[in-house]
């Protein structure tokens, strides 16, 4: 098969996801990593001042390696790194280690539940390095020893705690933190979190932590240890206690559980021989209030609705050390201190005190009802060659200041490099300004004008408020201005979920009313689609931009007896009604509807056991066609990228579509209207699978509506993995990517409609992709 040479680059978000954790080399100058939580390991290059990613090897049949937990360097071994890595559907985790900062990698296993995206992964590393010796703090099956470099592991049974937050070594001493779920000492109160063991783990004495209370309306109390920084005199370790409206308890014991209501500072002397001394609370609350913050403080002075987590001390200035609040509701902050946390001054709070600089529009307040962007602020790492170097983490990208110790201290974010967004659905533009439309989880969804430069905002109402989660968009090919999209209300209200509708190619919208009334069920679902952060379903729009199908969402599902279509624009809605083989009115089941590229009055319906439907009235009523027997058996009727299938209508054709049917391979379908018939066939050979397709111009000189399409798909032709185009139906396919360039999980994929050669990558774990042919290649 030829291969042809294809370079690939980001349309850039930047940032956009959770970054869970830095890690610098101390042993190393200019190493730094940060691990994220769908979206694999970085490393950062501080020539260019990029980030670089380090998963474009992993392929979508093994996503284990873009969610990692945990890194680890060995500081005697240059170029070493260790990544504790998983998904939770497995019995066991990955270890990926790397001998050249993350170039290439071999693969041990752990014998325990890893998933990097589980609530908690927000704590301090769990995975650290002695030599050839390992240590890993499991997030479930407690913790584990590893004396050859990851080949083999035994479990340390004299921790009790199963559900551990970190572990780390100072002096002699191995410290180890946990939830306290399995030893809780009550229905509603957490056991001990701290342990200490002084015998390489054979056995552990509980360490001495700050005083447990009692919160109304939590369901677990007490303190879990979180972060842990040392310098030549103290250990520091950070607190926090989940809050009342906690989505997890056991592994939820960090920011992401949703709410933190408690939360300390503690210090422990380090002694001679290297062992800790006692106890003392450093909780940086008094000062605070005495500055006049407000911070809220109970009686005893110590804070009330949010914890700390963020703490890193200074290698190259005796005393100096920084940390951070969590989940505070009025903005986070950062405190400094330069007498060994015995002292604090507050240098970052919210946007309102100390200085703050977004080079990512789409991060500025006034998109984001005026709120800082910053959230999830769980680690913070100064560079141990240089103190006024500092970086935080948040849940939508990384913020960097360059002089830390300066009075005019500025935090800027800085994730070139780093994207980290997951992307349901992608789009080439036939005609327009816009080239590219882009669905996103979380930040909604991008308009490209241009490839190489981040869009201003993301789909956002008059007032800049941003809609999230776009699911699918549907247009006209002639007429692509006026665009349909079905979106999530934002997390704080100021959108509300359902359709939103543009006339000026994804620029501006506006939300089409609620259609109330026309079942309960559908009245109970729209209720619940006006909340935050709810699927919204999936629409098909016709080419003259007047009917309007809309499957709303249960879950990830799309019921047929949900289904719903406007005649008029969107301005009023009617129940579609669906008919199967034996002309019965068909009520329960999923579909997935799209509109023919042409004929206004047509409309598709895919189902979730391959059955297929056609309307002939502008999606009022649906009637069942019987699909040839070879037609695989895939699930069509879910959103989301619940399952690996895609389906792509033809731009200039009516009645034309192509079916990636998963391990059922590539087919395409043509409905003739002259003679109400369909007819499928099958494109990729038998026993390729084929998972995303999309289609392109086909010539350098070609007209899109009128010539043969390129075809693209990500697929698995003649035994191997990869991106795939094909410029004649699907005879003969170019591989047009390497082994380094495969970029995980992938949603969709999409040729482009105006430059021969260039298509695009959906990805859920490295951000929006395109690719196009290197000059060796043309």
């Amino acid at each position: 098969m030829k291969q042809i040479p294809y370079e690939y680059h980001n349309l850039p978000i930047p940032g956009g996801g959770y970054v869970t954790g830095f890690l610098y080399s101390s042993g190393e100058q200019g190493v730094l990593y940060c691990r994220t939580d769908i979206g694999g390991v970085y490393r950062f290059d501080f020539d260019d001042r990029r980030w670089i990613s380090l998963i474009p090897h992993v392929t979508i049949r093994d996503l284990s390696e873009t969610y990692p937990i945990a890194i680890a360097i060995d500081d005697d071994r240059p170029g070493s790194l260790y990544i504790a890595c998983g998904l939770w559907r497995k019995p066991s985790g990955v270890l990926a280690v790397s001998d050249d900062y993350g170039e290439t990698f071999h693969y041990e296993t752990i014998p325990a539940m890893v998933h990097g995206n589980l609530s908690g992964r927000g704590t301090d590393e769990r995975l650290i390095t002695d030599g050839d010796r390992l240590y890993y703090a499991s997030q479930q099956d407690g913790l584990y020893l590893s004396d050859d470099r990851g080949r083999s592991w035994r479990k340390l049974s004299a921790m009790k705690e199963q559900y551990l937050s970190f572990v780390k070594r100072a002096g002699k001493a191995l410290i180890v933190a946990s939830a306290g779920v399995t030893t809780r000492q009550s229905d509603n109160m957490r056991g001990h979190s701290l342990y200490i063991s002084y015998d390489g783990g054979e056995s552990f004495d509980m360490l001495k932590e700050p005083e447990n209370r009692v919160i109304e309306g939590c369901r677990l109390n007490g303190l879990v240890a979180q972060r842990c920084s040392a310098n030549d005199r103290y250990v520091y370790i950070t607190f926090a206690a989940t809050g009342r409206h906690a989505l997890a308890i056991e592994n939820g014991y960090s920011c992401d559980s949703k709410d933190i209501v408690d939360g300390r500072i503690a210090r422990y002397p380090l002694l001679p021989d290297g062992s800790l001394g006692d106890m003392e609370e450093i909780t940086p609350c008094r000062e605070a209030e005495t500055a006049g913050v407000g911070l809220p403080v109970t009686e005893a002075g110590c804070p009330l609705e949010f914890g700390y987590s963020g703490i890193s001390a200074s290698a190259q200035t005796p005393g100096m050390l920084i940390a951070s609040t969590i989940r505070k509701e009025d903005g986070d902050s950062i405190f400094m201190s330069l007498d060994y946390g015995s002292s604090w001054k507050q240098i970052l709070y919210d946007l309102k005190e100390g200085s703050i600089r977004f080079r990512t529009s789409y991060m500025l307040p006034k998109y984001n009802g005026g709120r800082s962007i910053i959230h999830w602020l769980s680690d913070i790492k100064i560079n141990p060659f240089d103190d006024n170097e500092a970086w935080f983490n948040t849940g939508t990208g990384v913020f960097c200041t360059r002089n830390l110790r300066s009075a005019e201290c500025e935090f800027t974010d800085w994730c070139d490099g780093l994207e980290e967004t997951v992307h349901l659905n992608v789009y080439s533009m036939p005609k327009g300004p816009v080239k590219v439309m882009d669905m996103v989880g979380d930040l909604g969804g991008f308009a490209f004008e241009e490839l190489d430069r981040p869009c201003e905002n993301s789909f956002a109402d008059g007032d800049g408020n941003r809609y999230i989660t776009c699911i699918n968009a549907d247009f006209s090919d002639e007429d692509p201005s006026r665009v349909i999209i079905t979106p999530r209300g934002n997390w704080t209200g100021e959108t509300k979920g359902g359709l939103i509708l543009s006339e000026d190619y994804g620029r501006t919208f506006r939300r089409l009313s609620m259609p109330y009334g026309l079942s309960e069920e559908i009245d109970d679902a729209l209720h619940k689609i006006e909340l935050p952060n709810i699927n919204s379903g999936w629409v098909a729009m016709s080419p003259d931009g007047q009917n309007i199908v809309w499957s709303i969402a249960r879950f990830i599902w799309l019921p047929v007896s949900r289904m719903i279509v406007s005649h008029d624009g969107g301005e009023s809605f009617v129940r579609s009604s669906v008919f199967t083989l034996d002309g019965c009115q068909k009520t329960e089941g999923n579909i997935k509807v799209f509109s023919d590229r042409m004929d206004s009055d047509i409309f598709y319906g895919f189902g979730e056991t391959s059955d297929f439907y056609i309307s002939h009235d502008g999606g009022q009523g649906f009637s069942q066609y019987e699909l040839s027997d070879e037609f695989p058996e895939a699930d069509f009727g879910m959103i989301d990228c619940a399952n690996k299938t895609e389906i792509r209508g033809e731009a200039g054709r009516s009645g034309v579509f192509y079916i990636a049917a998963g391990e059922g391979g590539l087919w395409k379908l043509i409905y003739d209207k002259t003679d109400d018939s369909v007819c499928i066939c099958r494109l990729s050979a038998e026993g390729d699978s084929v998972y995303r397709v999309g289609l392109g111009i086909g010539s350098p000189d070609g007209d899109y509506y009128k010539d043969t399409k390129a075809i693209y798909c990500n697929a698995v032709i003649d035994g191997t993995y990869g991106f795939y185009r094909s410029l004649d139906e699907c005879r003969s396919f170019e591989r047009i990517n390497t082994d380094r360039q495969m970029y995980g999980d992938i949603n969709s994929i999409d040729g482009d409609c105006r430059v021969f050669g260039q298509f695009y990558l959906a990805t859920g774990t490295n951000g929006l992709k395109y690719g196009r042919m290197s000059n060796s290649g043309k």
